[in-house]
């Protein structure tokens, strides 16, 4: 074996070794058998369930699904899209490494080379990547079932590396890279996350641009950033038709504007002056203001809104000197989160480690290059505080683009959780490569140590000096005064403890900074020490939220099991008809889906209409409206908890006869008018659609029949025969932009009818009537996707080899 090549690659193969070895061990139960619960997953996969049997059963795709919320489309629940080569690289890996180890593999993969493309050193990136990798907030999404988050988190830094290489080692294979890396995080499917790389790209860019007008360089830096957002352009067309059926179906969700003036409640609809989302829902997750600090003590604001207390707590003291039953099992769960959240799965730790290594950084390392890193990092912070930080949120949501279409702020703490192992690495590689002089060390070291470490002490020492340790929820909850005294101190302790552990990993990490300037520790020593407490600092808090406990064996080849109300429901011979399961929330009823067509579901891009219609109409019980959506099973609950299935004897069924046009002027009048409305007698209609109908009455034919015979979720075929001309409501949801009306074979118009349902005109006479979902924007995205992978895949293979060619012609 060639000896030079084995050296060289030796650092890259311990790496390798390295995640992997973290992977096995960690998710050792997976690798024997079990599962995670991930409860995210499987409500997506009760929403996918109709999409994939359907395209197992008919090997075709279909881009609706009617298993949510009456229907939607399926873009953003499991679309496949074709012309994408990145998916099917993507999918190879997942192939390889199971769920979540995928997820972990390609977070220190891809931190590894960003790190590389900055010069450090393969056993310092090693370090680095794990730091990235083991970050809490990986694992609690991980827990959560947060698939396409952590992937699209992964890819952040890889995206960095080809602009790295573009900017200062070669133009065409760092712009073809950075194609790639931004196909891969687009392919990733959380468009979010992709957002907020936006930002730490604009602070990088906003640098970059200024270091060049000063060095009189600007000419090279523009012509690099052409080649760069070419190449940006392609990779964003590999991923261009999930992007163009988003953006198409977006003006008809909640993320867009609504159409009417006044709220359910009565009250001004700011949702009718925005092109958003609401902004009390999209802020509701936001940090409060001392939330960040659990970026450096995971405790410090309780942990998860449900944690296992010790039967050392106070609490689980005084609950046996309250003569609690069980108290082992009362105290697994107790709310010790005190933050300014709703609730949480855990916070967002970094290292305490990371964290101090950050601010030395910011001390030792000359030049301007760590502003960048650290404005896009200080920017994520304040921006995840969200209603709490208002000046600087409302300037965004207000008049940055698009930044208003997402929720949970929360989640752009992914930048700083990527500039901060990224800039410790930096400042750890000056002092291994001897870039530093001893006073410059001193200083940095002095205060970075008595910043963190301080903060770290004060908090250790004097931690009820600033907090009472309170939380808004313990009254909202009414608990006895004696638990409330006892949450907050086990609340102060928790806090304590956890700044004595971080101060104690800040010590370690600064000696052996310490000793390795001194000159009495090996470089190869002091990374393998310091990488050891890196991974045992952020391991321990993992374990927390991620551990053994979380796996399962795998009960049933079904997701979701079976009940007798299912069987009870399933044993209906209809082919299509609809369940309201009323022993949860219309927006958190995603499982009902595994069985069902249902009427409720979970999904944060629910069409704007049929929100409006639960706000309006279903949660205040008006069964017209039940009835219209042909809800013809409830599933209810009685007082013991068991639940069973009420049939609904008033359901339309899967389409009617009107005798009754109510012609109306706005959405507000749609809306309202379905209050006392008879759905069987009466459609409402707006009067857009008056051209379609010029001079049409309907009339009433007892032997009119018009029934379902075949059920798709993106065709549905109905047999018609009247003797006079009639209009006809279907029970679907209306939703222009792919559904198409076919009368015997021919295109024909219809109409939005009863705010969120179709309606048509139909002839005397026996015809075939045919709903076909066939959404335009599919074929034109996939040809522009075809032709995008073709160019990019291209664009790389042409770089490596002119690459290789003046390596070959340099030997």
């Amino acid at each position: 074996m060639n000896q030079p090549f084995l050296k060289k690659a030796m650092p890259h193969l311990v790496a390798l070794a390295a995640v992997l070895l973290v992977i096995f061990i960690y998710f050792s139960p997976m690798f024997g058998g079990k599962v995670l619960k991930q409860y995210d997953v499987l409500q997506w996969r009760s929403t996918f369930q109709e999409i994939g049997e359907f395209e197992k059963a008919t090997g075709e795709r279909t881009f609706w699904t009617n298993s949510i919320f009456g229907g939607m489309p399926s873009y953003l629940i499991g679309a496949t899209y074709h012309g994408n080569f990145t998916n099917n690289i993507l999918y190879t890996l997942q192939t390889v490494f199971k769920h979540p180890a995928d997820t972990i593999f390609l977070l220190f993969a891809c931190f590894y080379i960003l790190l590389l493309t900055f010069e450090v050193s393969p056993w310092l990136a090693i370090i680095g990547s794990l730091a990235f990798a083991l970050s809490s907030f990986n694992f609690i999404n991980i827990d959560a079932g947060h698939v396409t988050k952590g992937n699209a988190i992964a890819f952040i830094p890889l995206v960095l590396a080809g602009i790295r290489v573009a900017l200062y080692k070669n133009k065409w294979l760092g712009a073809a890279l950075t194609g790639v890396a931004l196909s891969f995080e687009l392919s990733a499917g959380h468009l979010q996350i992709t957002y907020y790389l936006i930002f730490v790209i604009l602070c990088w860019m906003i640098y970059e641009f200024v270091a060049n007008l000063k060095q009189k360089t600007l000419p090279n830096f523009l012509l690099t950033g052409v080649l760069l957002v070419a190449s940006a352009a392609v990779g964003i067309g590999t991923n261009i038709t999930g992007l163009l059926a988003t953006e198409e179906y977006g003006k008809y969700s909640i993320r867009s504007q609504s159409e009417l003036t006044k709220t359910a409640q009565g009250k001004e609809n700011e949702a009718n002056t925005t092109s958003g989302l609401d902004k009390d829902y999209a802020l509701a997750w936001s940090n409060g203001v001392t939330e960040p600090f659990t970026l450096l003590i995971p405790n410090f604001l309780g942990g998860a809104s449900s944690t296992e207390l010790s039967s050392s707590s106070a609490t689980f003291k005084e609950l046996q000197k309250q003569g609690i039953p069980n108290a082992k099992e009362v105290v697994k769960q107790m709310p010790v989160y005190w933050g300014d959240q709703p609730f949480t799965a855990g916070p967002i730790y970094y290292g305490a480690i990371i964290v101090f290594l950050f601010v030395f950084g910011m001390f030792l390392i000359k030049g301007g290059e760590k502003w960048w890193i650290f404005a896009a990092a200080m920017l994520s912070i304040f921006l995840s505080m969200g209603k709490n930080f208002g000046f600087l949120t409302d300037l965004f949501f207000d008049y940055f683009p698009l930044y208003n279409k997402f929720r949970s702020v929360t989640f752009i703490l992914c930048v700083a959780q990527t500039m901060f192992p990224f800039l410790a690495m930096l400042a750890v590689k000056e002092v291994v490569q001897g870039k530093v002089s001893k006073p410059d060390f001193v200083k940095a070291l002095k205060y970075s140590l008595g910043i963190v470490g301080g903060i770290c002490l004060f908090f250790a020492l004097l931690p009820g000096a600033i907090f009472d340790f309170t939380s808004e929820a313990d009254a909202r909850m009414g608990f006895p005064d004696w638990l409330k005294t006892t949450l907050t101190e086990d609340r102060e302790s928790l806090l304590r403890m956890d700044a004595l552990r971080s101060l104690f990993f800040i010590l370690g990490a600064a000696a052996l900074l310490w000793f390795r300037q001194q000159g009495k520790l090996k470089d190869a020593v002091f990374m393998a020490l310091l990488g050891l407490l890196v991974v045992v600092d952020l391991w321990g808090v993992d374990k927390r939220y991620l551990n053994d406990k979380d796996f399962e064996r795998k009960k049933t080849e079904e997701a979701v099991a079976k009940t007798p109300v299912d069987e009870q429901i399933l044993a209906d011979p209809d082919i299509h008809y609809r369940v309201y399961n009323n022993t949860t929330d219309f927006d958190k009823d995603a499982i009902t889906a595994y069985y069902h067509k249902s009427l409720g579901g979970y999904h944060g891009a629910k069409m704007r209409r049929y929100q409006e219609l639960i706000e309006w109409h279903l949660s205040r019980n008006n069964m017209e409206c039940f009835n219209m959506l042909n809800a013809k099973y409830f599933i209810v609950g009685d007082s013991t908890g068991n639940k069973f299935a009420q049939r609904n004897p008033f359901n339309n069924g899967n389409a009617w006869f009107v005798n009754e046009l109510k012609w109306v002027a706005s959405a507000d009048e749609e809306i309202t008018s379905l209050t006392g409305f008879k759905s069987r007698e009466t459609a409402i209609i707006n009067k857009k659609f008056e051209a379609d109908l010029k001079g049409f009455v309907p009339t009433v034919d007892s032997s009119a029949s018009i029934v379902l015979t075949k059920y798709q979720p993106n065709k549905l075929n109905y047999e018609y025969s009247s003797a006079s001309e009639q209009y006809v409501v279907f029970s679907e949801i209306y939703y222009d932009k792919g559904w198409n009306a076919y009368l015997d074979g021919a295109l024909v118009p219809y109409q939005q009818v009863d705010y969120v349902l179709r309606g048509m005109k139909v002839p005397a006479g026996k015809h075939q009537i045919e709903f076909r979902f066939e959404p335009t924007v599919i074929s034109k995205g996939e040809s522009i996707a075809y032709a995008s992978s073709i160019t990019l895949y291209g664009l790389l293979i042409a770089a490596l080899a002119m690459g290789f060619i003046r390596k070959k012609k340099e030997a």
